[in-house]
């Protein structure tokens, strides 16, 4: 893979990035707190930030805005084992719960905020195509991985690699959801072992 040479970030770019933690930080604060963010004034937000209204607006354009660039933020740092595990052609099953385990621990830290996209996208076309591209960088990468793994001979070449890592993708992502609304923590390590082994199975490696 080439190298890629990152700029570093000057002033601006970092203080755009104290604001966005501020405020990712003060409306998860109030979602804890059990604020709806449908019906959670920018006023609140702002003050809960310890900002001005001018100030979120000079960096947000409106909720839905600010809700994709914070959400953007948090799944950067929640999905990049997975993404470094799709990538890893060498990567096993024990690695795969391994990193479903960092991924639902990630979810349960967040949980409020993506509770609040889910929401928000039932709704806002704008932030439901924000999550479906979201989840299509991850389901591209399966499905290369996937083909991958075809043209190796490790799995079946009458394997459709599309669907499947469609299948895999969005199921994922529904089964966590549903997993983290009704079970406790306690159950997340059996619940992983066997969502591993599932995921392990429709990529044609059992």
């Amino acid at each position: 893979m080439p190298s890629v040479t990152r700029q570093s970030r000057g002033p601006r770019d970092e203080r755009r990035a104290a604001v966005e933690q501020q405020v990712l930080e003060a409306v998860e604060r109030l979602l804890v707190e059990g604020e709806s963010f449908t019906s959670l004034p920018i006023q609140r937000i702002a003050e809960e930030a310890g900002m001005a209204r001018t100030t979120f607006y000079g960096h947000f354009r409106d909720k839905p805005t600010l809700l994709m660039r914070v959400t953007a933020t948090t799944t950067r740092e929640l999905f990049a084992g997975s993404r470094a595990w799709v990538r890893d052609d060498d990567s096993t099953l024990p690695q795969l719960e391994e990193m479903l385990l960092e991924v639902i621990r990630g979810y349960r830290e967040h949980g409020p905020l993506l509770r609040a996209l889910n929401e928000v996208a039932g709704y806002e076309p704008e932030v439901a195509a924000f999550w479906r591209e979201t989840m299509e960088v991850f389901e591209s990468l399966l499905c290369q991985r996937l083909e991958r793994d075809q043209a190796a001979g490790r799995i079946s070449a009458e394997l459709d690699a599309a669907t499947t890592a469609t299948f895999v993708a969005w199921g994922l992502e529904r089964t966590f959801a549903v997993h983290l609304e009704t079970k406790p923590e306690a159950e997340d390590e059996r619940f992983v072992k066997g969502v591993a082994a599932a995921m392990w199975a429709a990529m044609g490696r059992a």
